[in-house]
Formats: structure tokens, sequence, C-alpha cells
């Protein structure tokens, strides 16, 4: 679903799952089936649908304003769902059926960085739009498809009337690839045609004798709660996750945070990886998705991991096809330590995911065990010589900064920005020093940082008040899995008596640098 620019008339239009058992029926998308669909008031104008974020989703385009000469016609996120018995009826027969309602929720980029890399992030919720075929109502218009908008700000309107067909209809003419439906961009709604109805679907994870995961069935018809990006291009050609990842969570699971604000015992998330189909389409430059090459989940379970913090284990099903139908839990240090520190809530990073965000409700208190201080702890020695010229003998390189003498080095940003990480708070002011040997290094594009390198990130409170460091220095020519980096953070500029972290190959550091360049997450070239 693509509308034409706004120079026509501006139109557009992880993670959950529960009860770790085999329980395995067609409830959850027959009950949704039920949900009401298209509804006019007297007037002819379509009602703002309700409860359609539990329809069934199909995809996610981006065309931003920073691919588009700041001009984009459509610069926002298009999450788009199909009301559940049209999806049904799609399936069965490949087309869609007399009655069909498309709609298409607008969400602003709300950042471009993260953990994970640059890439485009959902903000707020900014419009909505919808699609609806109807012989009965609308026999002269284009394969009966009328295109309505309630706003592109908040309140929306409680009801629309059909834009005329020229805004619309005649581009989805022309360049829609099935019955005015751009289909081509949404490979949920590819695989989905003719592929039948019924069939199995998960209603929580499900593991065999051995203690592995199964891999979910029918994820795609739980709840949609986002999709981040951060492509190759955005990443200097590595990015460590290159591709969409359209996240789930089934609809009792859904029910359940909606409820209480919690992940409940058993909850499963679900991560389908999208590659980047192409980056241009009639609506603008963007990121459109292509193929599935990958799918991974999370699932919280104090039964089954009882040693894992939070409760919370990973697994990976593959990153090609054909995906393994089971997997073991990979290891804490891969995944579990960055979602400890950065994650907002319960180690599940919402503050990506607005749709979690909006459902939402206050947690009087905390369920979370307490924290385990071995992510703070060193994991291999710290060399009794300094490297490089940054001190890491905690008194010593604690004056250092305090002096400033960090100041002097050349390379060095012009200006604070939002920090990625959880340095005191995820989105707090920070500045980066890089010594010469770094930057150097950097500029050649070494994929291996030299012994002596160094790192200094200012610290700073919402008030732009200097609150703290973050320190790495490259110890050894090895990083041998970040215990080659000597790290260090402290939250006081006047008491060094008590660094959050401070030695070699700390986890709280090492498991979100890790996709870095030699464990160096800064942009380069400096900003």
């Amino acid at each position: 679903m693509h509308f034409l620019p706004r120079r026509f008339v501006r139109l557009s239009a992880v993670l959950g799952g529960l009860i770790v058992a085999a329980c395995v029926s067609m409830s959850s998308t027959m009950n949704r089936g039920s949900m009401p669909a298209a509804a006019f008031d007297a007037s002819g104008r379509l009602v703002k649908p309700e409860g359609y974020r539990e329809w069934i989703y199909v995809g996610t385009p981006v065309t931003p304003n920073d691919m588009n000469g700041g001009e984009a016609p459509f610069p926002e996120f298009h999450n788009v769902y199909v009301h559940p018995a049209a999806w049904e009826h799609y399936k069965a027969n490949g087309t869609f059926m007399d009655g069909t309602i498309l709609v298409k929720e607008l969400v602003s980029v709300g950042s471009k960085k993260a953990v994970s890399g640059n890439g485009y992030f959902t903000g707020e919720f900014i419009g909505l739009e919808a699609t609806v075929k109807d012989a009965a109502r609308f026999p002269d218009e284009p394969g009966n498809w009328a295109y309505f908008s309630y706003g592109h700000s908040y309140p929306l309107a409680s009801a629309a009337v059909a834009q005329p067909a020229e805004s619309c209809n005649t581009c989805h003419e022309v360049s829609a690839a099935d019955d005015f439906v751009f289909s081509q961009y949404y490979p949920v709604l590819a695989a989905a045609k003719n592929s039948g109805t019924g069939g199995q679907i998960d209603e929580g994870a499900r593991f065999n004798g051995s203690g592995e995961l199964i891999r979910p069935v029918g994820y795609r018809e739980w709840i949609y709660v986002g999709t981040p990006l951060t492509p190759n291009d955005m990443n200097n050609g590595n990015a460590a996750f290159p591709e969409f990842h359209n996240v789930y969570i089934t609809p009792d699971a859904w029910a359940h945070y909606e409820s209480t604000g919690e992940w409940k015992d058993g909850t499963i998330l679900v991560k389908e990886l999208v590659d980047v189909g192409g980056k241009r389409a009639t609506s603008g430059k963007g990121y459109f998705m292509g193929d599935f090459v990958g799918l991974e989940a999370t699932v919280k379970d104090s039964r089954r991991f009882p040693d894992e913090p939070g409760y919370w284990a990973y697994f990976s099903f593959g990153h090609s096809y054909p995906l393994a139908e089971t997997t073991a839990a990979l290891p804490t240090t891969a995944c579990n330590t960055c979602h400890e520190t950065s994650a907002d809530t319960d180690f599940v990073f919402t503050q990506y995911y607005p749709v979690i965000e909006a459902a939402r409700v206050p947690v009087p208190a905390t369920t979370m065990p307490a924290a385990r201080s071995a992510k703070f702890r060193p994991t291999a020695p710290t060399p009794k010589t300094n490297p490089g010229p940054v001190p890491t003998e905690m008194e010593e390189l604690f004056a250092y900064l305090t002096a400033g003498t960090y100041k002097s080095f050349a390379a060095q940003e012009t200006g604070l920005h939002p920090s990625i990480g959880p340095h005191t708070k995820s989105g707090l002011p920070v500045k980066v020093f890089l010594d010469d040997s770094l930057d150097a290094s950097l500029k050649a594009g070494s994929s291996e940082h030299p012994v002596g390198a160094s790192v200094v990130k200012e610290m700073f409170t919402e008030d732009g008040v200097l609150q703290g460091w973050a320190v790495m220095v490259k110890t050894s020519a090895e990083s041998d899995g970040g215990k080659g980096w000597f790290w260090m953070e402290v939250t006081s500029t006047t008491d060094p008596s008590e660094p959050v972290a401070v030695g070699n190959g700390v986890p709280l550091c090492t498991s979100c640098h890790s996709i870095g360049n030699d464990y160096v997450l800064t942009d380069y070239p400096l900003r």
C-alpha cells in the first residue's frame, strides 16, 4: 500500500509468547478473525478501525527524509496490517476478497543509532490510513478499492471519507504488483499467497527431550510489535545485524503484558530476519523488505534457565534457509549481558518498540532477580605497565581524567550527542576523545587496533553537567573476546572509590562493544 506524494495529496497510509508447553491451536487466528473489519457510518465514512495492531502484520517500508533530499513524500515507517478474515481468504485463494481492509500506521523515525548499530528505529505514532475493497460501495473505483486518511497528527479523526481516485488509485493501478496492492514490498504477503488455511500455530515455546527449543510455527499470526533496521550501508558495510527484524509476541503473552506491564514466566519473543530487497520504489528512496534470511527467539523461563540473568535464554535457528528445526540456548555472553545493561524493560529493548510502549502499564515493583555482580568483574589481568597515553591504574587514571589531560587529543567530537549505551542512562549526552594511535587505526580502516589505542568518553547529566567517564584502552595485540581491552567507568567526578567497572574483559562492556570495529563503537569520522 503506497499512496501518491504530498504534492498531489499527502497520504500514505523481543517478542512474546506464553506458556512453555506444547500447546498448539488455531484459536489465536480464529478469534482474531472475529474482530470488526471495515465499518461505515450513515454518511458513508469509514470509521477508524479499532484493534488493528492485533490484526495480521504484513510489512514495514521506510522512506526517510535523509534519503530523499529532506523532502520525502512519506518520511515515516509504515506498519501495514490486514484484517484476519481477509488474510485467511488470501492464504486460501491468493486474492483479496471483497471487503478486504488494510491499515497503514505511520510511525516517525525516532532514532538512527542504537547498541546494535546505525539504522532506523521507530519513534512515535503520527498517523493512520486505510484502504478498502468493496464492489458495492465503490463500483466505479479502479479495482473497487478506496483510500482513506485519518490524519497525520494526533488526535486522529474518528471517521474518514474516501479520497479521490486520482489521489491514490492511479499510482496503485500502475505500479502495484497484486490487485492494486504493493505486495512486491511485503514478503509476508508473498509467502502467504495460496499457502492454504489451517495448520499448526504455536501458542508458546516448545522444547524437545534434549532441552532444545523447537522452531516456532505460525508466529507471523502472532502480535507484531516492531521492526528495527540497521543496514550495511549505514555501518560501513559491516553491520552486525544488516536486516529488518520483524518481532512478534503470542496473543496470550501480549494480553498479559497489556494488563500487568510485565513479561511473565514462559514468554517467548520471536525475531524474523528479512534482508533489504531494494532501496527505491514509487514512494521514494528508502529500505524495502526482500527475502527471509533467518530466525531467532528468546524465552523467559525460571524453571529451565534459573541461572540466566532475568531467566532469559537466547536462540538462533540460523541466518540462511533452510532453518534448523531445533536449537540449544546460546551462551549468556552472546546476548544476555548486553540486554541486561542496555534494554529498557526486563532485558527487552522496549525503547525501540512503540507498540510495546503504548501497551505498557506502570509496574509497582520489579520482579527481576538481583543483578549478578559477575558482569562487572574483569575476566583477565591488566598489565602493570601502561601501554599508551591513558593510564590503567585506577588512582592514576582518575587523576588523569580529572586533570582533563585527554582533552589535548586532536581527535575529539565537536559536541555532545545522546549515548546509545547504558552509560548512567541510555540517551544521556556524551562526548568522545580518541588518542592519536586509535585515530590513525580507524582512519586506515584497520580491523585490529594497536596496543595503547585509547578512548575516553565524557558522560553528562541531562543538563549538560559532567558526571563521569568511560574509558577503554587496548592492552594486548589480540582482543581475545574483549579481554585484550582495559575498561573503566566511573559515575563521579570527585570520588573514584566506587567505579561501575574496572579491569580487562569486563562483560558489562565487552558484550555490547563486541559488535564494534575491534570493540570500538564510536562513529568514525568523528562528528
